[in-house]
């Protein structure tokens, strides 16, 4: 879980299809910061995106590009 701070703008380096139809590779997105969405967002590698079509999950960082 992010903990703090401001949110950040992410792609989804993976195809997550399995776990949301919604979640490819490429999809953009928003971390949410001090939110879990699952009980994988009680992990420090794991954070909580809202993607711009609406899926919301728990996803490891190693799976995200953060945007600068």
């Amino acid at each position: 879980m992010q903990e703090g701070g401001t949110k950040e703008r992410v792609t989804l380096k993976v195809d997550l299809t399995k776990y949301n139809d919604k979640c490819v590779s490429g999809s953009k997105g928003w971390t949410i910061p001090n939110v879990k969405l699952s009980n994988f967002g009680s992990f420090d590698d794991f954070v909580a995106v809202e993607f711009d079509n609406g899926a919301k999950m728990d996803i490891a960082y190693s799976s995200l590009e953060i945007e600068k």
